[in-house]
Order: C-alpha cells, then sequence, then structure tokens
C-alpha cells in the first residue's frame, strides 16, 4: 500500500515539475534576452569608441565616418535630419559589432547570463524549499517562497501557476530534488533556443539603450545647423554648440542674388554685416536675437576660429550643394583656394586630435 502511495506521490510531483518547467522556460529565454540586450550595450559602451563618452564624441566619429565614405545623401540626412541619422548610424553600428569581432563575445555574454539565472533558480529551489519544510507549508506556500525568492531576477508571474498550487504534495524534499534534476535538461532547453535566435532581434532594444544614453537636446543653429550639445533633452537656457559650420551649409545666400554666404555664423555675429530673415525682416546679424523664435534661444559667441572639416565638406561637394539649394559660389560666397586644398586626410587628423 505505502508503495502504491509512495508511486502516485512520485507521479504527482513529476506532473507538477513539468507543468511548472514548462512555464519556467520560456519565462528564463525572455529574461536571458534582456539581459543579452542590457549587456551587449553595456560592452558596446565599454569598447566601442563611439559610445563610451557622450553624444558630442559620437557626433565626432559620425563626421569621421561620413568623410570617410564621401556619400552626400547621408550628409544630407545628417544636416536635415540629424536624430534619424544618429539612430540610423547606431544601428548599423550594432549590426557591424553582432556580426564580426563581436559574435565570440556575445557567446560568451550568453554563458554567463545563463549560469547567472540558473544558480538563481537552484539557490530559489533550495531556500524555499528549507522554510517550506520548517514551517511544514503546503505546496502553494512553496510556490509564493519560490517566486519571492526569484523576485526581479526573472520575468515570472505566480499567477500564471494558479493551476498547480493545489496538489497534493506531502514530500516538499523531493520536490526539491525532482526541480534540482530538471534544471540542467531545462536549461539546455533554453540555450539552444537563445543559441537559435537571431542576434538581429536585440537590434531595436540595443539600438534604445544606447541612443538614450547619448540623447540630448536637438535643436539646430538657425544659421549654419550645428547641432545644440547639451545633454539635456528640454534643458533651461541658450542651445550653444562649440564649433559652427559655414552658412553654406545650411544654404543660407546674399540677398538678391543665388550667391552662397561662405562665412561661419561665429564669424558673421561679430560683423557688421545684414541679415535678412525667413519673415524679410532685416537685421545685422549681431542683432540676431531680436529676429526672435529659434534665433532668440540660440548662443552663437563671435569667435574667429575655424575648422578645416566644412571647408573641406563645402569644397568636395561643390556641385552637390549647388544643386540641393540652387545656389552659386561665386562673387563673396567663392570658395577660396586654401579650401580647395583641404585634404581628407587632414580633416580626418584634425578631428582625431579632438
Amino acid at each position: 500500500m505505502s508503495f502504491k502511495i509512495s508511486c502516485q506521490g512520485a507521479t504527482s510531483i513529476k506532473t507538477f515539475v513539468d507543468y511548472l518547467w514548462h512555464k519556467l522556460t520560456p519565462a528564463v529565454s525572455t529574461t536571458i534576452w534582456k539581459k543579452m540586450t542590457i549587456n551587449i550595450a553595456g560592452d558596446m559602451r565599454a569598447t566601442c569608441p563611439e559610445f563610451n563618452g557622450n553624444r558630442a564624441n559620437l557626433e565626432k566619429h559620425i563626421l569621421i565616418s561620413l568623410a570617410e565614405e564621401e556619400n552626400f545623401d547621408n550628409y544630407w540626412q545628417y544636416l536635415h535630419n540629424p536624430k534619424s541619422f544618429f539612430r540610423s548610424y547606431i544601428k548599423n553600428r550594432i549590426k557591424r559589432y553582432c556580426s564580426d569581432k563581436g559574435s565570440e563575445k556575445i557567446k560568451t555574454l550568453l554563458k554567463i547570463s545563463l549560469d547567472g539565472i540558473k544558480n538563481i533558480i537552484l539557490s530559489s529551489i533550495h531556500e524555499s524549499t528549507a522554510i517550506a519544510k520548517d514551517k511544514s507549508s503546503t505546496v502553494s506556500e512553496w510556490l509564493d517562497l519560490f517566486c519571492d525568492y526569484l523576485g526581479s531576477n526573472l520575468i515570472f508571474p505566480r499567477k500564471d501557476l494558479k493551476s498547480i498550487e493545489h496538489q497534493e504534495i506531502k514530500d516538499i524534499e523531493f520536490l526539491k530534488e525532482a526541480m534540482s534534476t530538471a534544471l540542467d535538461p531545462a536549461m539546455k532547453t533554453v540555450e539552444q533556443n537563445c543559441s537559435g535566435m537571431l542576434v538581429e532581434k536585440l537590434i531595436p532594444e540595443i539600438e534604445k539603450i544606447l541612443s538614450e544614453h547619448l540623447s540630448g537636446c536637438w535643436k539646430q543653429c538657425p544659421l549654419c545647423k550645428a547641432i545644440c550639445t547639451n545633454t539635456i533633452p528640454t534643458h533651461e537656457g541658450d542651445h550653444s554648440a562649440p564649433f559652427h559650420r559655414p552658412q553654406a551649409v545650411n544654404g543660407w545666400y546674399k540677398d538678391t542674388t543665388d550667391h552662397f554666404v561662405i562665412d561661419y555664423c561665429t564669424s558673421s555675429v561679430a560683423s557688421k554685416h545684414g541679415i535678412i530673415l525667413e519673415n524679410d525682416q532685416k537685421s545685422l546679424y549681431r542683432n540676431y536675437r531680436q529676429a526672435g523664435g529659434d534665433y532668440a534661444t540660440w548662443s552663437i559667441t563671435p569667435d574667429s576660429s575655424t575648422q578645416p572639416y566644412w571647408k573641406w565638406f563645402i569644397s568636395h561637394f561643390r556641385s552637390k550643394l549647388e544643386e540641393n539649394y540652387q545656389k552659386k559660389f561665386e562673387g563673396r560666397g567663392e570658395i577660396p583656394q586654401a579650401w580647395a586644398r583641404i585634404t581628407k586626410q587632414n580633416v580626418l587628423d584634425d578631428l582625431k586630435r579632438q
């Protein structure tokens, strides 16, 4: 008779354990992928130069990449829709990381995550059993303890186990052994599931983490399209950028002509030159704030120093800029010969020194 009862108890525990692991396995897979997303993003921040600083550092690497590629369409998107371009750049960089040197590291990160969650589950099984035995707890109470010990380490709602919480299981120790025995094959299944999933599915979440880390204000200088470098999206005070650009980058031209303005806005605001704004309002560059709107929110400090990057850009993409803006580099907007002598290597070296 006792053997029959023992067999019934074993069958009941096996049914219980099978069901519990049936629910646990997909939850473990989901948790592993979430951890992998965070770990890969963290590794990229630690090992990829583009991501181990602030957004100004990322922009420097973007400018280097744009110069190396010499693709005007990409420049155009960067200039006129920078937020979208930055996200696209980050996404492409993640794909490259996952496809080359990162692939072996991803396997290592997966193993670390699997070992970590396995130890958490095993510890939860043992700890909940020890307390349940001491208090002569029911299976429902053991499940409460087990889920409590899992805590925030595993995305696993207790309510999913309502259908088995009233099973008649007297031998809690045997339950512990059955759960522990089933752990290794269950984790093997999780490992196979995770290894078989496409890493591409992680890319949107990794991109979201990196983009949020590198977020900030996206307002652009109304004169030259330089991006505000404040790291707070809705910051107080003026917008500003350490480096401005020739206004031709933004399509500005001299009134009554079709000649580009190639002056940097930082030198224009120190001059006595006039400016005609979008609403035909006339003003002096140095009084640009009086125009209101975006002009009033930007601090453009008079500065005669300039970077070679945008001089090279204008000289190199002269015809593309003339075609897209329907203006000409003539008259006061004629490109200086000194700009034409600036090489791509010159601007790359200058950026890498920053």
